[in-house]
């Protein structure tokens, strides 16, 4: 396991690389630098597609450039105005995933909601698509991933104050990397805990003014996008590549990458 000292040196060279745009939206790329991860693993965090058709081709080449040791899609990467079955969904998820040493996959609400309105059961569905695209669904649970990362992965709740106990259960057993869906999980994050929180849900607001700054949050607890601290522990909240309705305003999409400090 990575020791926890190595972690919070954050030397977040949040480096902004763009925005750029690309097939008519813009994005950002955002690389946190973080002493947690050891050498040579670089993570890159992927959240929100809501994929309809496909996946832009911009993002597949960035990830087959960057050859992540480790990938994370932390939910909505299909929701209820997706074809199904999400033909088009799995098979970008298995082209992005090619290109990966490991990669794993949390649920978000809209993969919830959706399987719900079939009366099917989220998880094992999800479970059986995830893993056709050679992805391991995360369901608060924990797995040692490249490097001795241990990364902790937490399903989706409708109710926030559901992440409290599994999170809790999880942290006791050791957490390097936490992903979930909705940043409303850091609100329970342990102090004392040195851990990187990937999360995403909010697009960033959807609707910004210029300078992207946001209007609105789906959060519970106001998180909107970017770093947020809580003692040892840090989260990124990623903006998201995706959408269903409204498009976004001034709100760029956004892909994360994590590696190590050099």
């Amino acid at each position: 396991m990575v020791s926890r000292r190595r972690l919070l040196g954050l030397a977040l060279g949040a480096a902004l690389l763009g925005p750029g745009v690309v097939g008519g939206y813009r994005y950002e790329e955002t690389v946190l630098r973080v002493e947690l991860l050891p050498r040579g693993v670089r993570v890159v965090h992927v959240t929100d597609l809501h994929i309809h058709r496909g996946i832009p081709g911009w993002l597949l080449r960035r990830i087959t450039r960057i050859r992540p040791t480790i990938l994370v899609v932390t939910g909505d990467t299909w929701d209820e105005l997706t074809p199904w079955p999400p033909s088009a969904a799995i098979e970008a998820l298995r082209k992005l995933a090619h290109y990966a040493k490991e990669a794993y996959a949390v649920l978000g609400n809209h993969e919830h909601w959706a399987a719900r309105r079939r009366g099917a059961d989220p998880r094992v569905e999800a479970g059986r698509l995830y893993g056709e695209a050679g992805f391991q669904l995360l369901v608060d649970e924990a797995t040692m991933g490249a490097g001795g990362v241990r990364i902790c992965g937490l399903d989706w709740r409708d109710e926030p104050a559901g992440y409290g106990p599994a999170l809790r259960r999880l942290l006791r057993r050791g957490c390097d990397l936490v992903v979930a869906h909705s940043p409303d999980v850091f609100h329970f994050a342990e102090p004392s805990v040195e851990s990187l929180y990937l999360t995403g849900h909010t697009h960033g607001g959807q609707v910004c003014l210029p300078g992207g700054r946001s209007l609105y949050t789906n959060s519970h607890y106001g998180y909107r996008w970017g770093l947020y601290t809580r003692g040892g522990s840090l989260m990124y909240v990623s903006r998201g590549l995706g959408e269903m309705l409204p498009p976004r305003l001034y709100c760029s999409r956004e892909l994360v990458l994590a590696e190590p400090v050099t």
